[in-house]
């Protein structure tokens, strides 16, 4: 609550004040003028008196072009048009009365922009003029136009196609971390549950204002050290207005990359309509729009996958590498079960050509050191014997594909992914001026975004497109009611509650087979949850599985029930509101080598199966990491952890026995901290 607070700047998340003074010729304040404001595109109109100081104000005004009159017995009627009241801002219209017959007009066409002196906050209002005419990057998001207001960092995208279905845009303001901006949609919360993005980006052609205030902002506007950004959807008018558009993208003047093989394809169309008009004019009217946007790519990527040399075992080629050149035995690849425990008098890994005619030192005693690659009579140094070459690892090798024998090792495997993000938008609003002292305005927005990247190790995943592969699919809905009450000149109320909710669902491309079990790992594939082919990760390199999380969220606003009791030039606030969050995280497996980019979810709860590539040598190397994957030196791990979702507590999943395979060093304990 405040009191005595100077300047009545209420009801500013989707309205707007107009206020001034009236005057005589000589300067002096006229008391009991009758001032009348008319919405020039609706005929809305309200009326006031100013009062002995010859102030007036219209709180909770919706935005539009207002004409301002004011009338007084004794002098010629005064008007100003067009005048622009922009959401969250507190306009001042100031009226000279000059002596004469109230049958006359004098009309103040302009004025000289003068300083904001009524309200202390900083930020910028973009209108539809601006929205509408300056050309911004793909989907044609109104956040790329955060980059022109003062004090902000330029936008960008966070996060995977799948976590950020809306294709919400970041930054920062002020210096502060994003999560401390909030964002609304006309006075409703907007953001995903834990302010890292926006569940629901309205299409720029529905848009009205978006206003960004920066700093200093009224307490309405609170729960923010950054900015809070509020979208103002447009309204329906006295006459009846629509607009179809559509904007297209493709590939062919496209250049390619340096890196790239090819130019990937590119067929991208952004198209849909929008319609609005009176129900019954200066009582009722509507807004709607449609919006389809169709993003079809084959994304390029190039990758590192095994030499076909190596996927046989000969480890050979690392001599050739610029690190490997510095002494003789920088990059020997050594047998693990031969030497002492400690590591010290291990041998150096030496195939032979033919079979019978060597032994090396195998997990239970000697085995035969041919491998067929070896074509060298005196012996293979750097080669596997192919007795030691663990089977699953051969068969997780054949889920790669092949490449030239002349490849590099690094980089040497590249393929055109295809890509799809097909999203539907519809918005409607209803304006209702149900009396001179009532007016209502309802609104409701749907999302939903559909996305498919396709894996490039087919049901394998990979490592391509942030680590994630597969298809997902979002649904959002965003509603609010915002009720004014006038009871007086100086009583106001409005009362305004909305919803946000949202449902995100994504799964890889080996979700709900079998695969892990089909290759021989045992105590994985369990049901559905647990479904797919575990993780590989070498020396903890680029991939770190995870069991991957279909999302369902649902996240409720009731926000901001405000009631206003104004005198005078003076205000008594009274100020609530209400809100509850709710989120359902629904767990699923994770695929290999596949990372889901959900750090909002993980940030909180993330449980791990890791299948960990042991090295069997204290030397750090390409050649040794190779070695360790073929060999089969792995072990399946458990980290468990605690959900916490609002002071409730989850039971952990059930404890996994630990499986160990062929050829495997005992795995030390791991925890596997959430990223």
């Amino acid at each position: 609550m405040l009191l005595g607070y100077s300047a009545p700047l209420m009801g500013q998340a989707v309205n707007a004040t107009l206020l001034g003074t009236v005057t005589d010729s000589s300067g002096a304040a006229v008391a009991s003028v009758k001032v009348t404001i008319t919405e020039t595109n609706t005929g809305i109109s309200r009326t006031s008196q100013t009062n002995d100081s010859g102030n007036y104000v219209f709180p909770d005004l919706p935005p539009g072009t207002y004409t301002v009159t004011a009338e007084q017995p004794g002098f010629k009627r005064a008007s100003r048009a067009g005048f622009e009241v922009i959401v969250n801002t507190t306009g001042r219209v100031d009226l000279v009365l000059q002596p004469g017959s109230g049958s006359e007009t004098i009309l103040v066409e302009a004025q000289t922009p003068i300083l904001q002196t009524e309200r202390a906050d900083t930020g910028r209002k973009l209108e539809t003029v601006l929205t509408e005419n300056v050309p911004l990057g793909t989907n044609r998001n109104f956040q790329n136009l955060l980059n022109i207001v003062p004090g902000t960092t330029r936008a960008t995208f966070q996060h995977s196609q799948f976590f950020n279905a809306s294709s919400s845009l970041q930054t920062e303001v002020n210096g502060q971390l994003r999560e401390g901006n909030n964002y609304q949609i006309e006075g409703i919360d907007d953001n995903e549950r834990t302010g890292l993005l926006q569940i629901l980006v309205p299409p720029l052609e529905a848009i009205q204002t978006v206003d960004a205030s920066t700093s200093n902002f009224d307490a309405e506007l609170g729960r923010a050290s950054g900015a809070v950004v509020n979208v103002i959807l447009k309204a329906g008018t006295n006459s009846y207005h629509g607009a179809a558009y559509e904007f297209a993208r493709n590939n062919y003047f496209n250049a390619r990359n340096y890196f790239d093989q090819s130019v990937g394809h590119l067929a991208y169309n952004y198209l849909g309509g929008n319609l609005g008009g009176p129900i019954k004019k200066n009582k009722l009217f509507f807004f709607a729009d449609y919006l389809k946007v169709f993003d079809h790519q084959a994304n390029p990527n190039t990758v590192t996958v095994p030499t076909m040399a190596f996927r046989s075992g000969d480890l050979s080629a690392v001599k050739n590498l610029q690190a490997c050149k510095v002494a003789a035995t920088a990059c020997n690849i050594y047998n693990p079960f031969s030497g002492n425990p400690d590591g010290t008098g291990r041998q150096q890994f030496m195939a032979t050509s033919a079979p019978g005619q060597a032994t090396v030192a195998g997990p239970n005693g000697m085995v035969d050191a041919f491998n067929s690659a070896c074509t060298n009579a005196a012996g293979c140094p750097n080669i596997i014997p192919a007795a030691l070459i663990d089977p699953i690892s051969a068969k997780l090798m054949a889920f790669l594909p092949p490449i030239p024998t002349t490849a590099p090792i690094a980089s040497n495997y590249f393929a055109l992914l295809g890509f799809h993000k097909d999203t539907d938008f519809v918005d409607a609003k209803v304006d209702a001026n149900l009396t001179d002292k009532n007016r209502l305005s309802a609104r409701f927005s749907y999302q939903r975004p559909s996305v498919f990247q396709a894996p490039i190790f087919g049901i394998a995943g990979g490592p391509a497109q942030n680590n994630f592969e597969g298809t997902g699919l979002q649904k959002t809905y965003s509603t609010g009611i915002n009720y004014n009450r006038f009871f007086s000149n100086t009583l106001v109320a409005e009362f305004r509650v909305g919803a946000g909710w949202y449902h995100n669902e994504a799964h890889n491309s080996d979700f709900g087979t079998t695969t892990s079990q089909t290759l021989g790992i045992p105590g994985v594939n369990l049901d559905q949850i647990t479904s797919g082919i575990v993780g590989v990760t070498i020396n903890g390199g680029c991939c770190q599985p995870t069991i991957r999380l279909s999302l369902a969220s649902t996240s409720a606003g009731f926000a901001t029930l405000c009631s206003r009791n104004r005198r005078s030039a003076h205000a008594v606030f009274i100020l609530s509101t209400m809100a509850r969050r709710r989120s359902t995280p629904v767990p699923a497996q994770r695929s290999p080598a596949l990372e889901t980019t959900l750090p909002a979810f993980c940030s909180t709860c993330r449980v791990r199966w890791d299948a960990i590539w042991r090295p069997f040598s204290r030397t750090i190397g390409h050649g040794n990491s190779s070695a360790s994957c073929k060999m089969g030196g792995w072990s399946l791990q458990n980290s468990r952890r605690i959900l916490d979702f609002a002071g409730s507590f989850i039971r952990p999943p059930r404890q996994r026995p630990k499986v160990a395979f062929p050829i495997t060093i005992p795995p030390t304990t791991r925890w596997s901290s959430a990223a």
